[in-house]
């Protein structure tokens, strides 16, 4: 019974040291707007619907909404404070229920400031911590003004590092920058926008449409409709000469690739606009953002591995994306991190240089994976077009007989990712190459290696061939880190030398 009360002394008399801080009273204008961002389309429903779109009461309704949602505001940032301690930052929230969080500054992962577009008009920032435990908002402060957020986060990192060492209500002044190590204009993120196509702009114009579509008198998401508006484009098709139909085809294919680059640089502008890496203590702070702009620092000892994302156009010109795989997610919950979204490799050397991962010598020989990774989908593709085009020949239309015709580009695809899936493996590193699209080159540290699986399919038994998967931390599920298709004897033997890390510790930093 004493040791319980000890402890709520303890924690009474650290709450009266650490001074009680609240969010920014503009806080209550950011929750007003997204509570009515959430329920706008309900009005809207309501307007043309039970109200028979009335102004007048819509208007009412509007109106007792806006001061019904603002009273809650309040309520919410009036019961939500913080205390920042020397050893745990403490988060109370909650109208009704009461919740009291803890976070001990030693398992706090990173600390990142965010500011959408609000944020930034109003000169606001959130202030967001990775324990990873949890996601959720009570590891978030919604909006301090950006001087505070940046002093918090400063002094937070302080803490944790042992630098600090004063009293909780003095705070760490932010230190001056230094030159990044790589940064982006608006003529190289436009050029990387160009690379990054895309059809967002299509989702987003049928999301609209949907969430839109009581009002439109065009029934855009029945399939019957489309199927007559294309039995009528049909006919008037069939009308044209050949060389109209042509013409026709290759303006459509035209559009499409003037909406995707279009929707591609503008993607881009918004993800990577101000784009700004530095070299921080313990690690790189990335800075982007046009609309929500992130400020994060990733750790350097969560650095799982180095991959170069480019393609056949981009190396062409010598363009490469560099991605570190960490432990720490960013902003939108991705562990996969940005660190030079379009930059050539005398620039991607300096920031390869601050980490443990070397990039690759002029020396290093890349071993090839067996044929079967490509003539055996290309059997068994080309097996299927025969059988559903010899099917839908004798029962359709004998049109359907050149089905099988489509393996041809099929398997000179096949034949091409093949050619550019190969594998090293170095005294402290493991590179592995993938695709021919969309061209993908990870280096993993041999100590960084977690897992290291050797299976075989149905298909592999009689060819004696085996897949390695590799696992490493913070890596994707849905798409591992895999060697295809080596022989079985070879698969054991990497296996082996991925397993011997520990022995290595002692060795040069060198590949």
């Amino acid at each position: 019974m004493s040791e319980a009360v000890a402890v709520d002394d303890m924690v009474a008399k650290e709450s009266e040291e650490a001074p009680i801080q609240r969010l920014h009273p503009l806080t209550v204008l950011l929750d007003l707007l997204k509570m009515m961002r959430q329920n706008i389309i309900a009005i809207v429903v309501l307007h043309f619907g039970v109200l028979d779109s009335n102004w007048l009461y819509s208007g009412g309704l509007f109106a007792g909404l806006t001061l019904l949602l603002l009273i809650i505001s309040w309520v919410k940032w009036n019961r939500i404070s913080y205390q920042l301690g020397r050893e745990e930052i403490r988060i109370k929230s909650g109208i009704i229920s009461r919740n009291n969080r803890s976070l001990p500054l030693e398992r706090i992962q990173d600390v990142s400031l965010e500011q959408k577009l609000l944020h930034r008009i109003l000169g606001l920032a959130a202030v967001k911590m990775e324990t990873g435990a949890s996601s959720g908002e009570d590891d978030k402060l919604e909006a301090l003004s950006l001087l505070d957020a940046e002093q918090l986060r400063d002094t937070i990192r302080d803490l944790k590092s042992g630098q600090l060492d004063v009293a909780d209500d003095e705070i760490a002044e932010p230190a001056e920058e230094a030159e990044p190590l790589f940064a982006m204009d608006t003529k190289r993120i436009f050029i990387a926008g160009l690379f990054n196509f895309s059809f967002v702009l299509f989702a987003i114009i049928a999301a609209l449409a949907q969430q839109l579509e009581f009002v439109l008198d065009v029934p855009y998401f029945e399939v019957g409709y489309w199927i007559d508006r294309f039995r009528e484009q049909a006919q008037i098709v069939d009308g044209l000469s050949m060389a109209a139909q042509i013409a026709g085809i290759a303006g459509a294919l035209f559009s499409l690739i003037i909406v995707g680059s279009v929707s591609g640089v503008i993607r881009t502008f918004v993800r990577e606009f101000g784009f700004r890496l530095d070299r921080v203590d313990g690690g790189f702070r990335r800075r982007r953002g046009l609309f929500t702009l992130t400020d994060m620092v990733m750790p350097l000892h969560r650095v799982q591995a180095a991959i170069l994302r480019t393609g056949p156009i981009k190396s062409r010109f010598g363009w490469q994306h560099l991605k570190f795989q960490s432990l720490a997610s960013d902003a939108s919950g991705q562990s996969g991190h940005s660190a030079a979204p379009l930059a050539q490799m005398h620039e991607i050397d300096p920031i390869l240089a601050e980490t443990e991962i070397a990039n690759l010598p002029e020396s290093v020989e890349f071993r090839s994976v067996h044929s079967a990774y490509w003539w055996r989908d290309a059997l068994l593709a080309l097996l299927l077009l025969a059988a559903i085009g010899v099917g839908n020949g004798i029962f359709v239309h004998p049109a359907f007989y050149a089905l099988p015709l489509i393996s041809v580009p099929l398997v000179g695809w096949m034949i091409l990712n093949w050619r550019h899936h190969k594998f090293a493996l170095t005294p402290r590193q493991l590179i592995v190459k993938a695709g021919w699209w969309r061209r993908k080159l990870t280096i993993l540290p041999i100590r960084k290696v977690q897992t290291v699986d050797v299976s075989q399919s149905l298909t592999d038994h009689p060819l004696k061939l085996a897949t390695v998967t590799v696992g490493v931390a913070g890596g994707s599920v849905v798409a591992p880190l895999r060697i295809k298709d080596v022989p079985v004897a070879d698969a054991l033997n990497i296996r082996k030398s991925l397993l011997v890390s520990d022995r290595l510790v002692n060795t040069p930093a060198t590949v």
